[in-house]
């Protein structure tokens, strides 16, 4: 349905973001990730990594060298002016409140939450509001972390098992302009690369609102080998009335080996947490006997948990990459987002669950065609069996009757191709296409609806992109390309009112790039087209398709490292978004930030180290017609740390969090809600989530 203010999103007004941390900088395997060869596969790295850096883009401390990753040099490497990474120091240092923050190392992307801390991030990039991760895909190690046919949103992305320090690089794309990379990419992606190394550490942690974390890892040689284990506990309540009392629970553990002309290696990850979220409240409730104050919680019966189990296998050498990768999923959570605006007698609290499992890899060629021509070829297979996934009607968190519940089979496969061609000096041409195909079988399991079907779809999507560095260390760069979002396989068999299997998108953008005297510097303008795209429905908790929509924005990113201690990286971005089948006026794109900003800044001596981090979220229509509105909000956060060197191996940091105690928002939202003595259709009100008061976290590592 695509109607004036029904149910629509509205988008994060502040979240925590960034708690400044400076966690001990990385040591020497990091700075070698930092710049060891990958391919640009756009797997488990997207670009590839720079060979030189700047030497002042490096630091010695405690004898090692620690690499800013910001600071490798991408002219000639990369396609586009909007592609990057993060490395060593950039990941070591960056402070961080929730584990989605990490993803927040692809600049213009904002991570927030309005739920309880085991549910996935809501995410935010170039005038998108993604949801839990539509068009925005993320790879661990090549593994693809998003789901598709979720319990509750469509390319639902879940990072919060992360173990940060376990993180090398994180590398990033905008926009559909590499033929690598398929479903939920067309805006942005991520591709997260895992230390092979790390000296044994262990790290305690405890802070305001019964936070608590313990953290521990390392690895050693076995066999011709290395063998790392790293294993984290995580415990919050949060400021809540009701506490949150997550309990997290994850694990890893990796092999790598040489293997012929290259190395291989296999990953075991596993996550479990439960929680009891305090979900986004309506504002005129604030202040009554209902919700005293921001922090109330209008349903104790509240609850969620997940569990996932990921197994990857790579190999990879100059001409191949092969990957394999198996997991299992069981996840559950119980909402209640209307309150009594269905049911004004039993309420409309409802549980989503899913159980899954699933497999897929990546199979993937390089082909050198002389010294300016090099030729890509790949294909990507996966395969979901979901069974169940369904939605239930729940009475103070007893079960009340099933409303759906499905048997799922989605697979789908895709091939690809690119040629990037270097006819002269400093000239480079990148062409691929893309092309997938999916098959969407869905069995009806009893509900009070519901449906059995199979419906197959396919599309191509091509790219192409050009560069051309004008003089040293300053290039041009133009790209265009297609992508496209899957849809979920229940909305897609749906004989009623069916939706498209694969939702086509176009991206240009131009933009230039300087690496010089220290600094990085990259302006990019855009601009997007989709067929459809994925909003909230604020009855059900979950998504459904709207109409089309055009956006055209812009990105400024900055990283500059004037001394060996000192180093800034910032970011702003402004965008427009309109939807293209309403009237002028009444076409304004829920939730889309309108314009976003972030500023770090880091310095590093031998015995301490200090973090600061400003992020600011833009305002940003609610509803179609412009009238109710999100305001801007700006968060500061702060951390500092003490490396003694008569204690060898020790590190004390402590984190303020929220240090202006900004009342902003995680998330806001403008739909319908009711409560007992409210006329029957509800009442249309903000629905809001309060970011967290400010709040001290300390910590004390040991590395071995």
């Amino acid at each position: 349905m695509h109607t004036h203010k029904l149910f629509r999103p509205a988008l994060a007004v502040s979240a925590l973001a960034l708690a400044a941390s400076l966690s001990t900088p990385a040591l020497a395997e990091a700075g070698d990730a930092a710049v060891a060869a990958a391919d640009d596969s756009g797997t488990s790295s997207a670009t590839t990594p720079a060979t030189t850096t700047d030497d002042n883009t490096k630091i010695e401390w405690h004898g090692q060298i620690v690499v800013y990753g910001r600071g490798e040099k991408r002219i000639g490497e990369a396609a586009a002016a909007s592609e990057g990474g993060v490395a060593g120091a950039d990941i070591d240092i960056r402070p961080l409140l929730r584990p989605g923050e990490l993803l927040e190392a692809t600049p213009g992307l904002i991570a927030t939450q309005h739920s309880g801390g085991g549910k996935a991030n809501q995410y935010f990039l170039r005038g998108f509001n993604l949801d839990h991760g539509t068009d925005f895909a993320l790879y661990v190690d090549d593994m693809p972390m998003n789901f598709r046919t979720h319990g509750h949103g469509q390319g639902y992305l879940d990072v919060n098992g992360l173990i940060p320090e376990v993180v090398a690089r994180v590398d990033y794309r905008k926009g559909p302009y590499r033929a690598s990379t398929g479903d939920f990419s067309f805006v942005g992606s991520s591709y997260i690369t895992t230390r092979d190394q790390m000296e044994p550490f262990i790290a305690v942690e405890a802070g305001s609102y019964g936070y608590r974390r313990v953290v521990g890892g390392g690895s050693f040689k076995l066999g011709q080998g290395d063998l790392l284990v790293a294993g984290q506990a995580k415990f919050n309540d949060g400021p809540w009335e009701l506490p949150e009392d997550y309990k997290g629970y994850s694990g890893l553990i990796k092999y790598s080996v040489p293997l012929g002309k290259g190395e291989f290696k296999i990953l075991l990850q596993g996550f479990k947490a439960t929680w009891q979220p305090t979900e986004q409240t309506p504002n005129r409730l604030i202040g009554t006997p209902l919700c005293a104050d921001a922090y109330c919680s209008l349903d104790p019966y509240l609850n969620g948990r997940t569990e996932r189990e990921m197994l990857t296998a790579n190999y990879e050498d100059d001409d191949w990459k092969i990957t394999a990768w198996a997991q299992h999923y069981d996840w559950s959570l119980l909402s209640n987002f209307t309150f009594y605006l269905d049911d004004p007698v039993n309420g409309d609290e409802i549980r989503q669950y899913e159980k899954m499992w699933g497999a897929g890899g990546r199979i993937q060629r390089t082909i050198k065609l002389g010294d300016t021509l090099s030729l890509q070829l790949g294909t990507e297979l996966r395969q979901d069996w979901i069974d169940p996934v369904g939605l239930d009607h729940t009475i103070k968190g007893q079960f009340d009757y099933v409303k759906t519940l499905f048997k799922v089979n989605e697979s789908s496969a895709g091939v690809y191709a690119e040629a990037t061609w270097k006819p002269i000096d400093r000239l480079m041409v990148i062409g691929g296409m893309r092309g997938d195909f999916y098959r969407f079988d869905v069995t009806n399991l009893g509900g009070e609806v519901g449906w059995s079907g199979k419906v197959n779809d396919q599309m191509a999507s091509p790219k192409i992109g050009v560069n051309y560095e004008l003089f040293d260390g300053f290039a041009v760069y133009a790209n265009w390309g297609q992508g496209f979002h899957s849809n979920d396989s229940r909305g897609v068999t749906n004989p009623d009112s069916p939706s498209p299997g694969l939702i086509k998108g176009t991206m240009k953008e131009t933009g230039a790039r300087l690496e010089k005297w220290g600094l990085i510097l990259t302006g990019v303008y855009w601009w997007s087209s989709i067929d459809s795209e994925l909003i909230y429905v604020g009855d059900s908790g979950a998504v459904e398709p709207s109409g089309p929509a055009k956006r055209h924005g812009y990105e400024i990113t900055a990283f500059y490292k004037p001394n060996h201690w000192l180093a800034f990286d910032g970011v702003w971005t402004g965008s427009k978004a309109r939807y293209t089948d309403l009237p002028a006026g009444e076409n304004y794109v829920p939730g889309a930030l309108e314009s976003s900003g972030e500023l770090g800044i880091s310095a590093l001596f031998p015995e301490w180290n200090a973090a600061l981090r400003i992020r600011y979220l833009g305002p940003h229509a609610l509803i179609e017609d412009n009238s109710q509105r999100g305001a801007s909000a700006t968060t500061v956060n702060l951390r500092t740390a003490w490396t003694p060197t008569h204690f060898h191996g020790f590190e004390l940091y402590a984190e303020l969090l929220n240090v202006l105690d900004s009342k902003g928002h995680d998330i806001d939202y403008y739909y319908a809600t009711r409560f007992p003595g409210e006329p029957a259709d509800g009442v249309e009100d903000l629905n809001s989530r309060i970011a967290e008061p400010r709040q001290l976290r300390i910590g004390l590592k040991k590395t071995f």
